[in-house]
């Protein structure tokens, strides 16, 4: 680069700088009638240029040097060089590093063992950039196995916030939390035009909101914007909406009705998959929980029952989480259909924040975080929930009004109008008369 520099200057010397004597090396200046003197215009000219060039070799040789080559470790014994490119910040707060890795050996290899996400199609990502993320940065229109790589994280932004639904003075008797995934759009839609709809009671004040993460698909994130205006029921958080994240979705709800629902009684967690009869429900369930305190109900799990699953599978849990337990040792629900007592909602909130992420759910939010609080009396209603359709259908089927299931679960396509239309014709007309049912009282 030097011997470039030298090789400019006397090329340039040579043929615009002519010596006058041997001491000086510039033309004689011009005089000007009012006494001042100027450079002939090629010198002036050439001045610039050279100190232009020089100026721009200098920033090139000093941004070639100052790349940032930094060590990487991935494992104990895994380090590999990287160059440093740039950061950007996410609206959620974590920060994305973009670094530049070789080509070829090993490397990428390296990364892709260990989990980091690399992206291989060169047209979205050219010169073979390696994004290491806090945050997940791919998804699909079902519910992917993506593991998000930062902790609990309570205080992002909303990506879609409904702030309406429980209106401030307005008494709410229950509100159902609907745990959705974001292409389940005919699930959302079953459920709000069977047991979900507005005004279903006159007396009796429901509401319902849906539960979503972020999806990298434009055409679902647009239709989900579009249904959120239509419906004003959605509730959407910053992150991405897969199986491993519903930890994440379950605090977000806690957060919400912290924030926008404080007044609801009682707090109904549902799976978008759960039939609920709400007869069933505000005439036999609910009044066990009304004026009680730290109450949960669902389908219970013991402490000391449930094992934790290690190795392979799909519920698998690392070797450093409950190290040297081989069951939870607490209690904890089976999440698809859960009944909370409100007083809970704010305590357990709190306890997110001194836990870390445990990525099931079920034992997360309705176990660690109970746990954390303390002093929460679980009750069993296993006997009003089904698991499986097909036996929650036959008792509908069977029994009529003296069936005791007040939710099922798994259902499919086209099914829970079914179980609905099924659930009205067995309502006596005393039912119909006591709840004040729209439409049919």
């Amino acid at each position: 680069m030097l011997r470039q520099l030298r090789f400019l200057k006397d090329k340039l010397k040579r043929n615009f700088l002519k010596p006058i004597n041997k001491k000086l090396i510039i033309y004689c200046p011009t005089m000007h009638s009012e006494g001042h003197t100027t450079l002939p215009w090629k010198t002036v000219f050439m001045y610039i240029l050279y100190t232009v060039v020089i100026c721009t070799l200098c920033v090139t040789m000093w941004t070639v040097s100052s790349d940032d080559v930094v060590s990487i470790g991935l494992s104990s014994n895994v380090i590999i060089k990287a160059v440093y490119k740039y950061s950007k910040e996410n609206s959620d707060g974590s920060i994305d590093l973009v670094f530049n890795v070789p080509r070829g050996g090993d490397a990428l290899l390296r990364l892709n063992s260990l989990h980091i996400n690399t992206l291989g199609n060169d047209e979205e990502n050219p010169g073979n950039e390696t994004t290491i993320s806090t945050a997940p940065t791919t998804t699909t229109s079902q519910r992917p196995q993506v593991k998000t790589m930062y902790p609990m994280s309570l205080d992002a932004a909303y990506a879609i916030n409904t702030v309406n639904v429980c209106p401030e003075g307005q008494q709410v008797d229950y509100i159902i939390i609907v745990h959705s995934a974001t292409a389940y759009f005919a699930r959302r839609r079953a459920i709000r035009e069977t047991f979900g709809g507005k005004g279903l009671f006159r007396n009796i004040f429901q509401r319902v909101v849906f539960l979503l993460g972020t999806t990298s698909d434009p055409v679902t994130s647009k239709a989900i914007r579009e249904e959120a205006f239509l419906y004003r029921d959605i509730v959407q958080g910053q992150f991405i909406d897969s199986y491993h994240n519903l930890t994440h979705k379950g605090v977000l709800g806690y957060r919400w009705i912290s924030e926008h629902c404080p007044q609801a009684k009682i707090i109904v967690k549902i799976d978008d998959d759960v039939f609920v009869n709400p007869f069933k429900l505000v005439q036999d369930v609910l009044p066990n929980f009304l004026n009680k305190t730290r109450h949960i109900g669902c389908h219970l799990r013991p402490g000391g029952t449930s094992p934790i699953v290690r190795g392979k599978g799909r519920w698998q849990v690392h070797d450093d989480e409950f190290r040297g337990q081989t069951n939870y040792p607490f209690d904890y629900c089976n999440g698809y259909f859960v009944i909370i007592t409100s007083d809970l909602i704010r305590p357990m909130l709190n306890a997110a924040r001194l836990n870390p992420f445990f990525w099931i759910d079920d034992v997360y939010l309705f176990g660690i975080l109970p746990a954390t609080v303390g002093q929460t009396k679980f009750v069993d209603i296993r006997e009003n929930l089904s698991l499986t359709f097909n036996s929650g259908k036959q008792c509908y089927e069977e029994h009529g009004t003296q069936c005791k299931l007040v939710a099922v679960s798994q259902w499919k396509a086209e099914e829970p109008e079914k179980l609905w239309y099924m659930v009205l014709s067995n309502l006596t007309v005393s039912a119909k008369n006591q709840l004040q049912v729209f439409g049919l009282s």
